[in-house]
This record gives structure tokens, sequence and C-alpha cells, in this order.
């Protein structure tokens, strides 16, 4: 009875947190143990899968707005501010893959925290990325100040530029931030340091992020939900360009700002590095998909925007809608052409069809009695 008692009194071991001893180049012992080792082959494998994903986002994104935007819009400033923070985003999470390879995430320079092995390459991708991440969130900001400019514009001066000017400012203040955490980061990462001693100063930067973000597009979809309002007051019903941006601007309010918020969940604080990636996706995926909805150009043609003509025909939502009708018989020839009205569209072209055989009276009809040879046919 008391070796039974002796065995159920031993703790019982468990091979896969077991400890082993870690050797440091002077003969110290330290002990450690395979729950950490485990620990760290499953957040790499997480920051790969979160790094190529925003990797994989962002390269599809950059190629459906190269090719979904018309020619004569790829030299806007909206354009061009889009795809520079899709090429960095992608640039950026590519240098942050590069962690995962680098001496840095080496099992023993992690459980000993000896990074003598960490090299002059390994400090140069880690500055870069640091860099990197700061110039994306300032043509982050640079966007979403540029997009709240323009649909502002038809605002009083005065207020205008009262918007303009607080949204700057925290725009600023956030860059601020961000600018403080890049330069204390590159210092650590000379010095082969952590960052655990600026905890409180990369929370600051987080809320300060996440407030302009919120702060821009609270402004923007203000903005356009008080223009929809009125359209709808003047019966300007249909759904169109502005409501997309309306709809999308409320998702990139809501959406990065949920990811910021998971930062301070200790379970998945990777998912944080997300809140830029889709901030960068979510602000030209509305322009696309505004851009497609308000085309009026001709489909089923050859040339240049043929691919963009056929991906309208496809959805079915041009705002602009060219319907021609040539009738013939005897001596009358009847050429009716029919132009909508982008401010104001019929639901259907149907409607505007059956308006032209009622015999009335319509703008843009052209007449003509041509000579004809009499005939006694009836």
């Amino acid at each position: 009875m008391s070796d039974k008692a002796s065995e159920m009194a031993l703790p019982i071991f468990d091979p896969y947190t077991q400890n082993f001893t870690v050797l440091l180049p002077n003969g110290t012992a330290i002990l450690a143990d395979l729950g950490q080792v485990d620990w760290l082959r499953l957040w790499g494998i997480r920051l790969a899968i979160n790094y190529g994903t925003q990797i994989g986002a962002s390269i599809l994104l950059l190629m459906v707005l190269i090719v979904l935007t018309r020619r004569e819009k790829r030299k806007s400033a909206i354009f061009i501010m889009n795809a520079m923070c899709l090429v960095i985003n992608t640039i950026r999470s590519l240098v942050q893959c590069l962690y995962l390879t680098s001496n840095w995430f080496n099992p023993y320079s992690l459980l000993s925290g000896d990074f003598d092995r960490v090299d002059s390459s390994d400090l140069a991708t880690t500055v870069a990325g640091n860099t990197l991440n700061l110039i994306l969130y300032i043509c982050i900001m640079a966007s979403l100040s540029l997009q709240v400019w323009v649909v502002c514009i038809t605002t009083q001066k005065f207020r205008r530029f009262l918007i303009m000017g607080l949204t700057t400012a925290v725009a600023l203040v956030a860059i601020g931030f961000r600018f403080a955490v890049t330069v204390i980061s590159n210092q650590q990462s000379m010095k082969r340091m952590s960052m655990e001693h600026y905890d409180r100063l990369l929370t600051k930067t987080t809320i300060v992020t996440t407030l302009a973000i919120w702060t821009y597009c609270c402004v923007f979809t203000f903005k356009l939900g008080f223009a929809l309002l009125q359209r709808k007051r003047l019966g300007m019903t249909q759904f169109g360009p502005m409501q997309i941006i309306f709809i999308m601007g409320c998702q990139t309010m809501v959406i990065p700002a949920i990811f910021s918020a998971l930062q301070f969940y200790n379970k998945v604080p990777e998912l944080g590095s997300q809140t830029p990636t889709i901030v960068c996706i979510f602000l030209p995926l509305s322009a696309i998909w505004a851009g497609v909805i308000a085309s009026d150009t001709g489909i089923g043609s050859s040339g240049a925007d043929a691919h963009q003509r056929l991906l309208r025909d496809q959805f079915g939502h041009a705002l602009g809608t060219n319907i021609a009708r040539s009738n013939t018989g005897g001596d009358k020839t009847m050429d009716s052409t029919v132009y909508t009205n982008s401010l104001k569209d019929p639901e259907s072209p149907r409607k505007e069809q059956q308006s032209m055989e009622d015999g009335a009276i319509h703008v843009n009809r052209e007449w003509s009695v041509e000579k004809a040879e009499a005939s006694n046919t009836f």
C-alpha cells in the first residue's frame, strides 16, 4: 500500500514540456523547456501566415486597381496614392517575413537572449521594415486627407479648412508617435535589444493611430451620409457611386478599428499588423467599385478599355445608357437617340424605350422626310 501511495504522490511526467539545459558561450547553464520551443514554433507559423496573406491581398488588389482603372484616371493623385500604399505594403510585409529567416528568430537566441550572431543584413532588414511601416502610415494619412478634401470640396470655405485642419492635426499627432516608435525601435535593434521597456509608448501609438483613422472616416462618412439625405429629399434614390463610397467608408472606419483593438488581445496580437493592410485595401476598393458603376462608356466594342466594358456588362450597373433606334418605313425615316441623365437615371432602359414608342414629342429626337417614288401598293 505504501508503494502505491508513493506512486500516486509523484507528479505525472509530461514529455512535451520537459526541461532541458541550454549552455551559453561562457559555459553558464540556462534551464528551458519544450513548451517554450513549441510556443515559438506556433508563433512563427502564425506570423508567416499573417504576413503572407497581406502580401497576397496587396498584390491582388494592386492588379485589380490597375486593370479596372481607366487610362485617363491613372494620372490622378488618388490613384497614385492608393497604388503607392499597396506597393509599399507589399514590400513591408515581405521584409517582415524575412524576420522569420534571420538570426533574430533563431531558437537559441530567443531562449537564451543572446543575439550576438545577428549580423548587419539582419539589422538592415529590421530597420527597413520599421521605416517602411512609417512611410506606409504617412501615405495612408495622405490618401485619407486627399479623399476628405475631395468630399468636402462643396462645403463652405471656412468649414472646409476647419475640417481639414482638425483631421490634419490628428494625422500629424499619429505620425509623430509612429515616427518616435520607428526611431526608438531602430535604435534598440542596433543595440540588439527589445522594445519591452516601451510598452506604454507602443500602446499610445496604437490608440492614436486608431483615433486618426476613425476621425478621418467619421468626417468622410458623415459628409457623404448628409449628401445622400439631400439626394433622397430631391427624389434621387437610385443606387450609385455616392452610396458605394458611403458603404465602403463605413467599412474603412469600423473594420480597421476592430483589428487595432485586437492588438490588446494577448492571444492574437499579430492581427494588429493587419490594420494598415485593410485600410490600403478598402480605400482603392471603394474607388474601383464607384468608378465601374459610374462609367458610361459603351459595352461590347474593341479598344484599350474593352475589358472594363466587359466587366460592366457582366455586372449590369452602367449609369449612362445610350439607346439608339432607327425606324424606316416608306418615305419617312426616324432617327431617335435618347441619352439618360446621370443625375436621375431611369430604373430600367426599357422604360425609356417604351416612352419613345408612345408617339409623343421627345428631346433629341430628329425627324426627316426624304423624297421617294410614289407607291400604289397598300
